[in-house]
């Protein structure tokens, strides 16, 4: 067992670890407010196999064998598939090497999120952090499964941000826009994370400088530095800014965001358009008159207060158990 309370509340992530993935792991692990069912993998960052043997290696490192792992779509659902690479490195796991554990996964991650969310009806919050592959799938196998969630926390979007792959679109939607509407569009009770606020936190060079000289602490700093030299290279800032884990600081401490509520919906065609988030903001329109769906969207954050829950967390005793034994 990890640092889970009985007032634990349940939560299932939906991932493609990468690096941002891995801490965002760190970061549910860590947190008493969680209690992580498990985690189900996608093709994103990485291919659908890398990334479900890198949930399985960073579970390892954090003494947490006993959190199954789901692989999920090995695609997007009418795309060829677009993987990260470049930032994350061909293992996703930047210059970390983590081996990979004896054990293997435990079943489909489709199957896994109809079957727990059919059962605990109203509790289960889902934190999805990659392409949203695999929840569309169970909501077109079992439609209306995911207005069973508590929550769905995306970390996916950009509202009012510049894109990140394309000049107005976000690598997770962009790498499966048919996927996002189809998520956006299902009813379920869904809180966004866009890039209007993962890039108001980041990883500094003097946080690395920082981190404890223990496994962990080694771990991270090995698999964020190469993201953070491309940074450099690219837009003259050594940053990695942290995108998965607001989405689960969404559902740790929503108290931390501004969240607002914008009718929107995601843009399936284009050369130049393809998984944009298209918000209607229009002054002059009533209600009714709006496009798109009405999502609540964090649109800032109050940086510090979630570093200050960050750090102690992916670094806590609960996490790193296996620190004391290395």
């Amino acid at each position: 067992m990890g640092s889970e309370t009985s007032d634990s509340r349940p939560v299932i992530l939906d991932a493609d670890p990468g690096v941002d993935d891995a801490l965002a792991i760190m970061l549910a692990l860590g947190s008493p407010e969680l209690a992580v069912l498990g985690i189900c993998t996608v093709s994103g960052n990485v291919s659908l196999d890398i990334g479900t043997g890198n949930a399985l290696r960073v579970l390892a490192l954090l003494g947490r064998d006993e959190v199954p792992v789901y692989p999920g779509a090995g695609g997007p659902l009418r795309r060829e598939a677009v993987y990260a690479t470049e930032v994350h490195g061909p293992g996703g796991l930047g210059d970390s090497a983590l081996p990979l554990p004896g054990r293997s996964s435990s079943g489909d991650a489709v199957s896994f999120l109809i079957e727990t969310l059919s059962a605990l009806p109203g509790e289960v919050t889902l934190i999805a952090v990659g392409p949203l592959t695999n929840l569309a799938l169970a909501e077109a196998r079992a439609p209306g499964v995911l207005k069973k969630a508590r929550e769905v926390c995306v970390m996916g979007g950009a509202v009012d941000e510049p894109g990140n792959i394309t000049p107005v679109a976000e690598f997770n939607f962009f790498a499966d826009p048919e996927a996002a509407r189809q998520v956006v569009r299902s009813g379920a009770s869904i809180t966004l994370a866009p890039l209007d606020v993962t890039h108001r936190v980041a990883l500094e060079a003097s946080h690395l400088a920082e981190m404890p000289a223990t496994p962990t602490g080694r771990f991270v700093r090995g698999a964020v530095r190469p993201a953070m030299e491309l940074a450099m290279r690219v837009r003259a800032g050594r940053q990695f800014f942290l995108h998965d884990p607001l989405a689960v600081g969404l559902a740790i401490c929503p108290s931390l965001f501004r969240i607002e509520t914008v009718f929107a919906d995601v843009e399936t065609g284009g050369d130049l358009t393809a998984g944009q988030v298209v918000a209607d903001r229009r002054l002059f329109t009533t209600e009714g008159n709006r496009k798109g769906l009405p999502i609540r969207c964090a649109l800032d954050v109050d940086a510090g207060r979630f570093l200050a829950l960050f750090f102690p967390r992916i670094f806590s005793e609960a996490v790193s158990r296996e620190d004391s034994r290395r």
